[in-house]
């Protein structure tokens, strides 16, 4: 019985790993500048991963703030090599299909590059940072996203539950950049 329940514990703590609740991870003042910076933690907004396999399509975001610029880190596990070229599109539609075009100002590809902890870090991925008008994210539920590459487009859909976080981490993160 004692073995039963160890299991379930065990599983119960496997499954959520990467649970995270909305919260500012990174609130404070750079010594150098002055400048505040602020940043929240990474909310998945999709995933299909299967315990011991990643299919490539777990997406990450993080709202950001720092030297005067507001900003999505975005991480994409890809599980195989992908390259985005600086000013491509990443776009989000919303319920009623609104497109919200961001431009991928910076990126770093590699392995690990596209996970948050360490499931998945043998595995390629990208983090984008992208420039756009992060408020679309305060009052609009997003349903759907649209990355490009060098090799053509890739469209995920965002669950609603993941949706319902990102507005909560991007209502923080105002809260939190004023």
């Amino acid at each position: 019985m004692k073995r039963k329940i160890f299991l379930l514990l065990l599983l119960f703590l496997i499954f959520n790993i990467g649970v995270q609740a909305q919260k500012i991870s990174v609130n404070r003042i750079d010594k150098f500048t002055k400048d505040k910076v602020v940043y929240t933690s990474y909310e998945k907004i999709s995933s299909e991963a299967f315990i011991g396999t990643q299919t490539g399509k777990n997406i990450w975001i993080c709202f950001g703030f720092e030297n005067g610029l507001n900003f999505i880190l975005l991480k994409w596990l890809t599980a195989e090599s992908r390259y985005v070229n600086k000013g491509s599109k990443v776009i989000f539609l919303d319920e009623e299909e609104n497109p919200y075009v961001f431009k991928v100002s910076d990126y770093i590809s590699g392995n690990g590059e596209g996970t948050v902890g360490a499931l998945g870090m043998d595995l390629w991925g990208v983090r984008l940072l992208l420039l756009g008008d992060l408020s679309v994210f305060k009052d609009n539920k997003m349903t759907a996203i649209r990355i490009e590459t060098s090799k053509g487009y890739f469209d995920y859909k965002i669950k609603s539950g993941a949706s319902k976080k990102v507005m909560k981490a991007y209502n923080l993160f105002e809260e939190a950049i004023k």
